[in-house]
């Protein structure tokens, strides 16, 4: 089984496409589907309106609260129906959702130089460590070591190669339980 990721930019993804592939483990970054552009371009969140399409069809959802904010109460309803998501909060790290429970995910130590992409950071090595290992604590501790690295320089340059992850991630663990 595949991994297939929705990510719209800006409403540019047709919402019927999560059931068009049955056979493979689908995530979505919905954050194209909640922004809406009114008069001179100016870009401002909506509520996800076609949710209800897109979430039986999803193994894994990574949102940030920035996103969600104006409409928190329901997005966060979201959650209810997939396996595995995150809810993104920066610098103050992440809520893990399995099965509907919450779970705080603590960010790792971090010197911020440019925040641009970190949420883009940690939805792709959540995604990538859940798809491989299958466990969902193990992929929010990925995540958050690897969006910790990512604005500690810019671009992508910033992103760990594997080594360098491997390494951050035993002091995040050691942190973790000491």
């Amino acid at each position: 089984m595949g991994l297939g990721v929705l990510c719209p930019i800006a409403g540019e993804v047709d919402p019927a496409l999560a059931a068009a592939f049955p056979d493979t483990s689908m995530a979505v970054l919905p954050q194209g589907w909640m922004r809406q552009r009114g008069a001179g371009g100016v870009v401002s969140p909506q509520p996800w309106e076609d949710a209800d399409l897109v979430l039986p069809h999803v193994q894994a959802l990574v949102v940030s609260l920035e996103d969600i904010e104006p409409f928190q109460k329901e997005a966060l309803e979201w959650f209810q129906h997939v396996p595995v998501g995150a809810l993104t909060r920066g610098p103050r790290g992440a809520t893990l959702f399995v099965n509907g429970d919450q779970y705080g995910v603590e960010p790792d130590v971090a010197v911020e130089q440019d925040e641009t992409g970190a949420g883009d950071v940690f939805a792709t090595a959540f995604l990538i460590a859940y798809n491989r290992d299958g466990n969902p604590w193990d992929a929010a501790a990925v995540a958050a070591c690897c969006a910790a690295a990512s604005v500690e320089g810019e671009g992508v340059a910033a992103i760990p190669d594997r080594a360098a992850l491997e390494a951050r991630l035993a002091a995040y663990r050691r942190r973790q339980v000491g």
